[in-house]
């Protein structure tokens, strides 16, 4: 199964506008989830890890989340990026 990284961030009004920064050496096959407190707040870590590991398309994965968010009665924005790595070609 492909690696899967989480990070959060909350920004806000008098908050520490300075961003995490994490430097991470990606393998073929990493699959990198990036997304807003919208979804990870109403969709369980096991349901996004299933949505992850099952769905091979990255656009497909990020609307299946999204839906799930909105089904689960999303209170806020919902954002989210899918992100694999693959192999360069030379």
């Amino acid at each position: 199964m492909p690696a899967a990284v989480a990070a959060g961030t909350a920004l806000g009004q008098g908050a520490d506008a300075t961003p995490d920064m994490r430097l991470h050496d990606a393998q073929y096959e990493d699959r990198y989830l990036l997304c807003s407190d919208g979804l990870s707040t109403v969709v369980s870590t096991d349901e996004v890890r299933r949505v992850l590991s099952e769905i091979a398309e990255p656009e497909q994965a990020v609307r299946e989340l999204i839906a799930l968010a909105n089904a689960s009665g999303g209170p806020d924005n919902i954002s989210c990026v899918v992100a694999d790595a693959v192999e360069l070609q030379r």
